[in-house]
C-alpha cells in the first residue's frame, strides 16, 4: 500500500518540468539577454565590421594623402627647374647689333633720365607688362635681391613700363622695390625697341630684356614668356653677348 509520503518527492530533487533557481521564467524579459560583458553576436558582428571600415577609410586617406604629396613634391620640382633654368617654352633671343635708339624718360623718383647717362657702362633695359604683373615685379626684386653679382658684372638693370608713374609707385611699394622705374606713357620708346606685342597685351611689352653695351650698342634682346629669367641667367646672357 502507498502512502501520500511515499508519493512525495524527496527533498533536493526537482520535480520533473520545475524550473530550476536563478533561471528566468519563459517570456521574461531577460530571458535571452546575454550575460555582463558579453555582446550578442550580431552586435560583435557589426562592431567588427564597422572597425574593418574605419580602419579602411583611414588606409584610403593616408594613400591619397600619399599621393597628392608625391604629385606636389614632382610639380615643385618642375616649376623650380624652369625658373632656375631663366627659360621656358616660347623663348625668343636675337642677337642683332645696331645704334640703340636714344630716349629720355620721366621715372618714378620724380626726374628725367636718359639713355645717354648710362654711356661707359653697359645696361639691361627691363621691358614688362607693369602694373598687375606681380610676376613682373617679383622680377625687378630678384635682381634687387642680388644687386651685389650684378654689381660685379658690371650689369645696370633698368625697368621700364607704360603705366602712369602713381600706379607703378604702388606696385613698389607693396614688392618693396627700390629701384626707380621709368614711364614710357605713350610708348614710344617701347616701340622703338619693337618689345610692343609680345606678351599677353598687344598694346604692352611682354616680359623682355634689351643689353645696350658701353658705347650705347643694342646687342642682344630676350624675350621671356615664362615671366623670369635668373641673375645668374642674366648676366650668363650678357656675357655672351659682349
Amino acid at each position: 500500500m502507498t502512502t501520500a509520503s511515499s508519493r512525495r518527492p524527496r527533498r533536493g530533487t526537482p520535480r520533473p518540468g520545475a524550473r530550476q533557481p536563478g533561471t528566468p521564467r519563459p517570456g521574461h524579459p531577460h530571458a535571452s539577454r546575454p550575460g555582463p560583458g558579453r555582446a550578442a553576436p550580431g552586435q560583435a558582428r557589426s562592431r567588427l565590421t564597422a572597425e574593418k571600415q574605419r580602419r579602411a577609410s583611414r588606409r584610403a586617406r593616408l594613400q591619397v594623402a600619399g599621393w597628392l604629396a608625391a604629385i606636389t613634391a614632382v610639380a615643385g620640382l618642375v616649376i623650380a627647374t624652369v625658373l632656375a633654368s631663366g627659360s621656358g617654352s616660347g623663348t625668343v633671343q636675337t642677337s642683332a647689333v645696331r645704334a640703340a635708339p636714344g630716349f629720355t624718360l620721366a621715372s618714378t623718383a620724380g626726374r628725367n633720365v636718359s639713355l645717354a647717362s648710362y654711356r661707359g657702362r653697359d645696361v639691361v633695359l627691363y621691358f614688362s607688362e607693369g602694373a598687375g604683373c606681380d610676376a613682373c615685379f617679383y622680377q625687378m626684386r630678384e635682381f634687387e635681391n642680388h644687386a651685389a653679382e650684378l654689381t660685379r658684372a658690371g650689369i645696370t638693370v633698368v625697368p621700364i613700363v607704360m603705366n602712369p608713374a602713381s600706379q607703378i609707385r604702388q606696385e613698389m611699394a607693396a614688392f618693396g622695390i627700390r629701384t626707380p622705374y621709368l614711364i614710357d606713357a605713350a610708348g614710344s620708346v617701347s616701340r622703338a625697341y619693337g618689345v610692343l606685342g609680345k606678351g599677353m597685351h598687344a598694346g604692352l611689352p611682354g616680359h623682355g630684356f634689351v643689353l645696350v653695351d658701353a658705347r650705347g650698342t643694342e646687342r642682344w634682346y630676350g624675350e621671356y614668356p615664362s615671366m623670369y629669367l635668373s641673375t645668374a641667367g642674366l648676366i650668363t646672357q650678357v656675357k655672351a653677348h659682349l
